[in-house]
């Protein structure tokens, strides 16, 4: 577990974790945090993560604006990237046709019970909202077998997302993102299954867990050797004593993680070494923790993740993704990932 410090952002201080893994300065969560009308540990609405109804969102109005969602601390477990992307031809040849997909979303889209509903055929699960505490997924035990998961969602609880993952995988569901996919959405059902794929003008984006009043944050080194990344999680107390000792929601995570990935060095939620560079830049900028989120190109997941995840089209750049960001009316930044 990676040892986060809390030192002002003016004292450059570097230790050892005692992992082998450098730390560099903390930074304490700054006021703006702590300051808004909601605090966090309690239920936000999804209008404060994405500034209005996202029932417009798509064409047609959803229930998801009543749906509150938590923020749960997500202390550091390290997971970073590597291996460059190359869709081959054979693999192309074998996905499905893009109709089916567009069928499956449309009935999703339509007058169905929300977040989870399965059409009549028991070959369509649709998930609609947020992932959020106490939710209950008896519906994906009917799906049959490589039938399609659905999603479009947000959320912060690891532990339910990690529970629909493991759910899907055994019924070997192909993942269909639409609209967007956010968070604990991208860190674990992006992953979940056999395949996935996005459909095209999705935006799938990642930000820590956590941003608490009593987190902390700093930077690490990965386990690629690559750039500093981003990591946040619960302060130290007292101030720079390590916690060894990792919980019941780390290790699930650390099991679940093992349970996809191919490749080692690679730790989520994802930061590409263009990633890395712009967040460590906004913090040396501002001196505050970035309130941002950002994307993942797919080139460096596919020799990096067992799932096959196919984009119908990666955005093209960052004007692209604002342009989606402003569609959902995201309230965060979001960092285009080249």
């Amino acid at each position: 577990m990676i040892a986060l410090a809390t030192c002002n952002v003016a004292r450059r201080v570097h230790w050892d974790d005692g992992d082998g893994r450098d730390v560099y300065c903390g930074i304490k969560l700054v006021a703006k945090f702590r300051n808004r009308k909601m605090a966090y540990w309690k239920p936000l609405w999804a209008s404060r993560f994405f500034g209005r109804d996202l029932g417009h969102v798509g064409g047609e109005r959803s229930n998801v604006a009543s749906i509150g969602f938590y923020r749960s601390v997500f202390p550091a477990v390290p997971f970073a990237l590597a291996f460059a992307f190359c869709v081959s031809e054979s693999s192309l040849a074998q996905k499905p046709d893009d109709g089916v997909y567009a069928s499956a979303v449309a009935y999703c889209r339509g007058d169905v019970t929300r977040p989870m509903a399965l059409d009549p055929d028991k070959r369509i699960l649709c998930f609609d909202g947020a992932i959020s505490p106490g939710q209950e997924f008896s519906l994906v035990k009917h799906l049959r077998e490589d039938g399609l998961f659905v999603v479009r969602g947000f959320g912060n609880d690891s532990a339910i997302a990690i529970t629909l993952s493991d759910l899907l995988r055994e019924r070997h569901a192909t993942v269909v993102i639409y609209d967007y996919c956010l968070s604990a959405c991208a860190s674990y059902l992006l992953v979940a299954s056999d395949r996935t794929v996005v459909l095209r003008d999705t935006l799938v984006a990642w930000r820590h867990f956590g941003a608490g009043p009593k987190d902390c944050a700093g930077f690490a080194s990965g386990k690629d050797q690559g750039p500093l990344r981003l990591e946040v999680g619960s302060c130290p107390n007292p101030p720079l004593q390590f916690q060894n000792e990792p919980s019941e929601i780390e290790r699930r995570k650390e099991q679940f993680y093992k349970d996809r990935f191919t490749d080692p060095t690679l730790e989520f939620p994802p930061q590409s070494f263009s990633v890395r560079r712009t967040l460590k830049n906004l913090v040396d900028e501002t001196g505050l923790y970035p309130d941002v989120m950002w994307t993942w190109n797919p080139r460096y997941g596919a020799n990096a993740v067992k799932a096959e995840i196919i984009y119908q089209a990666y955005p093209e750049s960052q004007s692209e993704i604002d342009a989606l960001a402003a569609r959902l009316h995201l309230r965060y930044k979001i960092i285009y990932d080249p």
